[in-house]
């Protein structure tokens, strides 16, 4: 039977991945600019050199599965070609016009393409409410602006949640259509829309579900004539058909496991979708670069293809966010030329294409391998085609006190965990710490700072003229200044738990009974710890009714029915969870690792424990005990641990476990 990948674990592996690139850099064959430039790939073969200089390196070419690299200028394709395997066990090569390849989230400027195609038929106002467009949806809008297409279009709508929790049996749930999927599980507005950039998925379901209303046509059915056909793409679509999933490359995990074939759902998926190949992926970058047409077929007028083109959000002016519907990310590798660009990332498949519109030129590159190469290749595609002298860069200074008013702690508005700390130093200098590592920043100019690695951290002041957001180290979302928490009553600084609970509580997940006491050696129930977990990790709550008959007047019933739907919680019998029950610490165990498995692909680990455990919980104890997600209560003896697995798991002991997990996420 065929499986379906966690859509979550995708969703967060994508913010992941492109965040690793960053915080890791890899070394590059063509780091030093050339002594002549290029001025851009002109000739085919010495393009394929470049090309096949890079694919050769050892420590790319023992890693790769298989991969399509592509390159357009000027109407021209200078390079479409295939490396290694679209199937390693099968030995079946790539081949760049026919091997199929899953887009993932370069499916989303194919759908925002198709909505400028309705605004110049005048079906649809950029400036005009959405509200307007959604027929049989009203929006729940908690502020006093309205949402626009402009705001889906650049990733600013202000939505609360834009992805849920969602259960690793994919399988064994029926696929549904645009309608159904929008319909049940269309967010709140909660932040003024056009305020502030956060990476979303809904945002593009919610296109590509307008996209249909207007247009009176199936999603795909309307790609298909209006965008596919007309650039002759004859083997992309946004539905996998028999004939496309013949040649569909088969994904690797980084140890070269196969991946079960990725099923979208909903069936036709406007953010993450699409297969298409090489050679399609070219006929779209010309049409693109071209201002709207290629080789006599026009899918934009040329006004439309450059509003398309041009930044419409940005952080800061050196660090730009969104066209519409393309993105600018890698900013350090654009060697002062304009570029935009769409990442796509789903298990076993990354991929990343970049348009430099000034140039008519474009790129594309897929692996099948969750252990690919897209930053190094677009570093050296840009330092080999457009290098620039190295320049010094100058910085100002300004006084501690005037450095204050950064200070402060900021959350991630889409990964919840992700919590970044500015710090004054004793040095007068500029900290930022988030849960990975610590850096020293230097100013470049009153909104804007740069690591020693050269990463740029931008704030963004409110209305007030206070700082309210800042964007570092997550290329999808910006961060919330967030009010300082006020701490339990019955917690100290010296407390040694104390460091557990005061970051968790900063993550808004820990709550206290009305005197604000945490009661730390109290147990934690089950149902506590189901609503701290679904809130640590920044999901969405079920809008669904509660699968057990005692949890209905829970406060945590929504979050306990989204831990269901996700099949990483179980009750005491099909009607009852006990929600009031102290929660042992291997019940709390169990639902952790079946979150991971969603959230992370999670797999089993081996740990030498000791102590009672019973059989169905073991997997989920070594996983625990493994990846440390335990407080100072847990002591190792002779190479033995014993995790206490029957014992209740109090709320001290449930905040490191929380903590640690959020670290966790990162490290993973």
């Amino acid at each position: 039977m065929v499986k379906q990948q966690s859509r979550k674990y995708s969703i967060f592996m994508f913010v992941v991945i492109l965040t690793i690139t960053i915080l890791f850099p890899t070394p590059s064959i063509y780091s030093s600019p050339v002594k002549e430039p290029l001025l851009g790939p002109t000739d085919s073969k010495e393009v394929e050199d470049f090309a096949d200089q890079f694919f050769n390196q050892s420590h790319i070419k023992n890693q790769l599965a298989g991969a399509v690299f592509v390159i357009v200028r000027d109407g021209r394709i200078l390079l479409n070609k295939g490396y290694g395997y679209s199937d390693v066990e099968k030995k079946i090569a790539v081949n760049p016009n026919h091997t199929i390849f899953p887009l993932a989230s370069i499916s989303k400027v194919f759908t925002s393409t198709g909505i400028m195609q309705l605004v110049e038929q005048g079906k649809l106002d950029l400036d005009e409410d959405i509200q307007t467009y959604l027929k049989d949806i009203t929006l729940n809008n908690k502020t006093t602006d309205k949402l626009t297409m402009k705001h889906l279009l650049t990733n600013t709508a202000g939505f609360d949640f834009t992805d849920k929790l969602e259960s690793i049996h994919h399988h064994s749930i029926p696929r549904i259509s645009l309608d159904k999927y929008v319909k049940e599980n269309m967010p709140s507005i909660v932040r003024k829309p056009g305020e502030a950039f956060r990476y979303d998925n809904f945002g593009f379901s919610l296109q590509g579900y307008i996209l249909e209303k207007l247009s009176g046509k199936s999603f795909n059915q309307y790609m298909t004539e209006n965008i596919f056909t007309p650039l002759k793409m004859e083997n992309s679509s946004f539905l996998l058909t028999p004939q496309l999933k013949a040649n569909l490359a088969t994904g690797y995990t980084s140890s070269n496991q196969p991946f079960p074939v990725f099923l979208s759902n909903p069936i036709e998926q406007p953010e993450g979708g699409m297969v298409s190949t090489g050679h399609d992926m070219a006929q779209f970058m010309m049409a693109h670069l071209n201002k709207g047409s290629f080789d006599g077929r026009t899918i934009l007028k040329q006004g439309t293809a450059q509003n398309m083109h041009t930044i419409h959000y940005s952080v800061h002016p050196k660090v730009p966010n969104m066209a519409y519907g393309f993105e600018t990310y890698y900013h350090s590798s654009h060697n002062n030329q304009f570029v935009i660009g769409k990442g796509g990332d789903i298990p076993g498949f990354h991929s990343w294409m970049w348009l430099l519109p000034e140039h008519k030129v474009g790129g594309f590159i897929i692996f099948n391998k969750d252990k690919e190469f897209r930053e190094e290749l677009f570093k050296a595609f840009m330092n080999h085609y457009y290098p620039i002298p190295k320049k010094e860069q100058t910085y100002m200074t300004s006084s501690p006190q005037q450095l204050k008013r950064f200070e402060g702690t900021y959350r991630d508005l889409r990964i919840n965990p992700w919590i970044t700390k500015i710090t004054v130093t004793s040095q007068g200098q500029l900290l930022a710490e988030d849960p990975m590592e610590k850096n020293i920043l230097r100013q470049v100019d009153p909104l804007l700072f740069k690591d020693e690695k050269g990463t740029f951290l931008a704030f963004k002041e409110s209305a007030d003229g206070s700082i309210g957001y800042l964007q570092y180290r997550n290329m999808v979302s910006m961060a919330q200044k967030i009010s300082p928490s006020k701490h339990f009553t019955d917690v100290p600084q010296s407390h040694p738990y104390a460091a557990y609970i005061n970051g968790v509580q900063d993550l808004g997940v820990l709550r206290g009974d009305s005197n604000h006491a945490f009661r730390p050696l109290a147990p934690i129930t089950r149902a506590e710890f189901a609503g701290d977990l679904v809130r640590l990790i920044g999901v969405r709550a079920s809008t669904n009714p509660v699968s057990f008959i005692d949890s209905k007047k829970s406060p945590y019933v929504k979050e306990i029915q989204a831990l269901v739907e996700a099949d990483a919680l179980k009750g005491t019998s099909p009607t009852k969870f006990e929600p009031n029950r102290p929660i042992t610490r291997q019940e709390a165990a169990v639902i952790v690792f079946e979150v991971s498995k969603s959230l992370l692909n999670a797999q089993p680990v081996k740990v030498n424990l000791k102590g009672a455990i019973d059989p169905w919980a073991t997997q989920a104890v070594q996983y625990v005990v493994f990846h440390g997600l335990y407080g100072p209560e847990v002591i190792s003896s002779k190479g033995l641990i014993d995790y206490k697995a029957k014992e209740p798991l109090l709320r001290q002991e449930a905040a490191a476990f929380l903590y640690n997990y959020a670290r966790h996420i990162f490290k993973k």
